[in-house]
């Protein structure tokens, strides 16, 4: 059954939030099924070396409003790394946590050190 009511989809969408603690790159999909390791996630290298981004105060989720939030946060991405997908995960401890959830992004390649900025939308339709 679809949900009809804004409240109970702001509720989805708050809960949502809530667990996806914090942000994460990867090189390609994390694996699927119920291990969802974060296997593919980029390398803490580089200086400033990449390392999940919390969504806190700077890329703090959104309230809910009309089934949806978002964050965005920056990463600091190693040379030699190219970025094809985004992830939301229930810690900061890299490869450690379950990856809750991701997405294909337009592939980037960093031939040198540089920044990756990545707005997470969550809709509840």
């Amino acid at each position: 059954m679809a949900i009809q009511t804004t409240v109970q989809k702001n509720n989805l969408a708050t809960s949502y939030a809530t667990n996806a603690t914090h942000g994460a790159l990867f090189t390609a999909a994390p694996p699927g099924g119920s291990s969802q390791a974060a296997a593919n996630e980029v390398t803490a290298t580089g200086s400033p070396a990449y390392a999940r981004q919390p969504f806190t105060s700077g890329g703090a989720w959104s309230a809910a409003s009309a089934g949806a939030t978002s964050a965005t946060v920056t990463f600091d991405v190693p040379a030699s790394t190219t970025v094809t997908h985004a992830g939301v995960c229930s810690s900061g401890t890299q490869g450690a946590a379950t990856v809750l959830d991701y997405n294909a992004v337009t592939p980037q390649a960093f031939s040198s050190q540089g920044t990756y900025q990545v707005t997470y939308i969550y809709t509840e339709s």
